[in-house]
């Protein structure tokens, strides 16, 4: 029996933003940097590890250990990060990792026998002299081996905007736009580039790109002949991506792949769940394409978990924006006749949730509600996972169920005084379904809420009223009665 596979697709405890999906041998596997729960440490602060599955059921994941340590990494400091990674089986067969660490200009490159490590650092980008590429920095590097075995690097980091003070009167580390090279068949000499590639935010006028120029996380693929570049705009919650006939040659805009709050979607203003930066790539999945990217939890932005949605196709046969939910890449909806954990959800709003990204620099999970992460408290490794600070007004929402018989909800919920919950489907200010009424005594207690009988797919929406620092763990779609409209 095949395992659901949700987002996030790896177990709510593991935090491997920035994914690249890349398939090799019949199972997905995915390279991204590595956050720990809560992110009081910063971005990527863990070793880099893999994680596979295989195609005929991706939610079998196979935790594959660390495949670099940070320890291995020369001139490595405790505060740097090692950013998100990307590895392409080379024209000799073996697998090649490439990196950037925020402190240092060089891209580093390993080599490994198998595609899930240990990989070995072989050196870093050169050029043909022999001697390190550092002009600008050669931030999330992404790799495309062409059909015919010529290989292309692509990397930068684009700042939209005035140039930060720390630059000014010293040149400035970072290129206007995105930079594009071929290596040699050693996987690291440049034999051409720099190439520019997209154009970052500050010369966007008159491209086509305006609104969406590069900000970082350049992901090359080839799909049908043409050059396919996914990578972080200037927006940085949004995955966009460009076309080309040719990896080194102009690419056109095509639009967006993916927020992870849902903004753009059917011209959507106002974001579904707290928002932060966005990265990832393209997958074709058993016939099905699907693009990665990560959503944000512990109410910052350094503390990311990998989900991954089916794309839509338009007219011209390319891709439109994936609408985020809770199904990832399970390949349809999920079942309403068995527990789910809240975390899981693919909408969280509240009137205390500020409209702005998260970001590094302060912490806002004391004043908004959030996904979180504790432990259990029981001398074990294992981890309770809840929607925590729920307040009045918080709506959590989950896309999307399967329903084929009358249900009832178990929600599990820790809290103190009266908290009432209405259910709503389809959309959070949808028809209501069921409501119900507690009083909470401070330890996890279950509150059961009787729903209209529903056939056929539905999203769900839970509105929170009479709650004030309220925590979320999970609920429970049980057997029901037929019940008349609410």
């Amino acid at each position: 029996m095949k395992n659901l596979a949700m987002n996030p697709y790896l177990p709510l405890w593991e935090y491997i933003p920035d994914g690249e999906p890349r398939v090799f041998g019949g199972r997905l596997y995915i390279y991204g940097s590595h956050d720990l729960a809560g992110g009081e440490k910063g971005f990527c602060p863990g070793d880099y590890q893999v994680w596979s599955a295989p195609l005929e059921d991706l939610g079998d994941w196979t935790c594959h250990g660390i495949s670099l340590a940070r320890s291995a990494v020369p001139e490595m400091t405790e505060d740097d990060a090692m950013a998100a990674p990307d590895v392409v089986r080379g024209p000799d067969g073996r697998y090649y990792l490439y990196f950037n660490t925020n402190r240092q200009k060089v891209c580093r490159v390993g080599v490994s026998d198998s595609p899930e490590g240990p990989f070995e650092l072989i050196g870093v980008v050169r050029l043909p002299n022999g001697t390190p590429y550092e002009d600008y920095k050669m931030f999330d590097p992404g790799v495309l081996v062409d059909d015919d075995g010529r290989i292309y690097l692509f990397v930068g980091f684009c700042m939209p905007g005035p140039v930060p003070k720390r630059f000014k009167g010293k040149p400035c580390p970072f290129a206007p736009t995105s930079l594009g090279f071929e290596l040699e068949s050693d996987m690291m000499t440049i034999r051409r580039g720099p190439v520019p590639i997209l154009p970052g935010g500050n010369v966007t006028e008159g491209t086509g790109f305006e609104g969406h120029g590069f900000y970082e996380a350049s992901s090359p693929r080839k799909i049908h002949g043409r050059y396919v570049m996914v990578y972080s705009s200037e927006q940085t919650h949004e995955l966009a991506y460009a076309l080309s006939d040719a990896p080194l040659r102009p690419y056109r805009f095509m639009g967006m792949l993916v927020s992870n709050a849902d903004l753009g979607l059917k011209g959507n203003t106002h974001p579904c769940m707290p928002f932060g930066n966005n990265h990832g790539g393209l997958a074709e999945l058993n016939g099905e394409w699907y693009i990665f990217y990560h959503r944000h939890t512990s109410g910052q932005e350094a503390s990311r978990q990998g989900c991954a949605e089916k794309l839509p196709r338009r007219t011209d046969g390319w891709f439109g924006q994936a609408e985020i939910t809770s199904c990832g890449l399970n390949g349809g909806p999920l079942p309403a006749d068995r527990t789910y954990e809240a975390s899981y959800c693919c909408c969280l709003t509240s009137p205390a949730i500020l409209p702005e990204r998260y970001t590094t620099r302060s912490c806002r999970r004391g004043e908004e509600p959030h996904l979180y992460q504790e432990s259990a408290g029981d001398g074990t490794a294992l981890y309770i996972h809840y929607i925590a600070n729920i307040g009045s007004g918080t709506v959590v929402g989950y896309k999307y169920f399967s329903f084929d018989a009358p249900v009832q909800l178990k929600l599990t919920l820790r809290g103190v005084g009266r908290v009432g919950i209405t259910v709503h489907t389809d959309r959070p200010n949808g028809p209501c379904i069921g409501q119900a009424e507690e009083k909470l005594l401070g330890c996890w207690q279950d509150m059961t809420v009787h729903l209209v009988p529903l056939h056929g797919t539905h999203a769900l929406y839970l509105r929170f009223e009479i709650a004030d620092g309220l925590q979320f763990a999970s609920f429970a779609f049980v057997p029901g009665e037929e019940r008349s409209k609410i």
